[in-house]
């Protein structure tokens, strides 16, 4: 290994109508790394920092991207990294063979079917992941890590994880419910959200979480301003308190249903997009949520779902939640990357 400390390059987007959601897990995994004494860095195409800000404010280093596999290293890393972190829709086995003139090691992540990899660590978040899904799919010395234990997710959850599991686990009333479909605000699906939930629980706090960009905030601030029992919260840094403070989350499937699951927190998740909805499937079929597929599906579903969910039925659904996933899985991930970099410094093959 090189005398400097590891090098690692993110590769990821954030777009209207992908949201921000590679961007965050990717600053999870970097912020588990940046404890691990290992300089990182993101590579991203122009405006990814302004849909997802939390990048902007981490202090890390972003380059812009061209393209999928043309894209700079911070200036003072020489050109290259010790190890590129996929994490794309769009890229290719053959662009991460691209990478490979950057970087010793390719990582990936990833949660869309069938597609095949060049990379030395592939990740599958998803629950129900199988390294068996791979074979044939990787190169046969790509170590795969599959399952919600690999899940890259921000230390604060973890962090709350106890104290949310005690409170999420009592026979509550339903009063604060918090609304979270995702940075972008597919279709200003926010706003809809708000409006039933607001007239299907006339005594409870609705609060909605936004990126800066959504679709939804002028009409959800306008709205707020006539309606007490609505808070709309821009670009906030403290989502995990927020879960913990909340009796009930309407939100998207995919990677944040995790975040809800890590704090045990009972959930309605809409499949907004095809590649949340096996794992969001997965997680109805355990009881760790209920899922509504597709936008189309909330105004007729969502009041009667809302009103199926009594106390002793949201404690059940915590416990159930709270089995899916840790929180831990940056660390792993973490790790895992580092102890590949290890065995690279003493001379084993980084690809076979």
């Amino acid at each position: 290994m090189t005398r400097h400390a590891p090098r690692i390059l993110f590769r990821a987007d954030a777009t209207p109508r992908l949201g921000g959601g590679h961007v965050m897990r990717c600053l999870a995994l970097a912020y588990a790394l940046r404890e691990r004494d290992v300089d990182v860095a993101f590579a991203c195409r122009s405006g990814s920092t302004g849909i997802a800000p939390a990048l902007a404010r981490s202090g890390i280093p972003v380059t812009e991207a061209r393209g999928d596999a043309d894209f700079d290293c911070p200036p003072e890393w020489d050109g290259r990294a010790d190890a590129i972190f996929v994490d794309l829709y769009t890229s290719s086995a053959a662009d991460e063979t691209r990478m490979r003139e950057q970087a010793d090691i390719i990582a990936a992540i990833e949660d869309l079917p069938g597609r095949a990899h060049d990379c030395d660590i592939l990740v599958d978040p998803m629950p129900g992941g199988s390294p068996m899904a791979y074979s044939g799919r990787v190169p046969g010395s790509c170590h795969v890590m599959a399952g919600g234990a690999f899940a890259p997710i921000r230390a604060e959850f973890p962090r709350l994880r106890p104290r949310a599991l005690d409170r999420h686990r009592e026979e509550r009333p339903l009063e604060r419910v918090l609304v979270s479909m995702g940075l972008t605000d597919l279709d200003g699906i926010s706003d809809t959200v708000a409006r039933i939930a607001l007239d299907a629980l006339p005594d409870a706090q609705i609060d909605v979480v936004l990126g800066p960009q959504a679709a939804s905030r002028p009409a959800l601030e306008a709205l707020a301003r006539e309606e007490a029992r609505l808070d709309v919260l821009v670009d906030i840094d403290d989502m995990a308190d927020r879960m913990v403070r909340a009796d009930l989350a309407i939100g998207a499937g995919g990677g944040t249903a995790l975040e809800r699951c890590v704090l045990g927190l009972p959930s309605l998740a809409v499949i907004l997009a095809d590649n949340q909805r096996a794992a969001t499937q997965l997680l109805h079929e355990d009881g760790a949520l209920l899922a509504i597929d597709g936008p189309g599906r909330i105004a007729g579903a969502l009041p009667g779902l809302i009103d199926s969910l009594t106390p002793k039925a949201r404690a059940r659904m915590a416990l159930r939640a709270a089995a899916v996933c840790d929180g831990r899985g940056a660390g792993r991930i973490a790790d895992a990357l580092l102890a590949r970099l290890d065995d690279l410094s003493e001379g084993a093959p980084a690809h076979a």
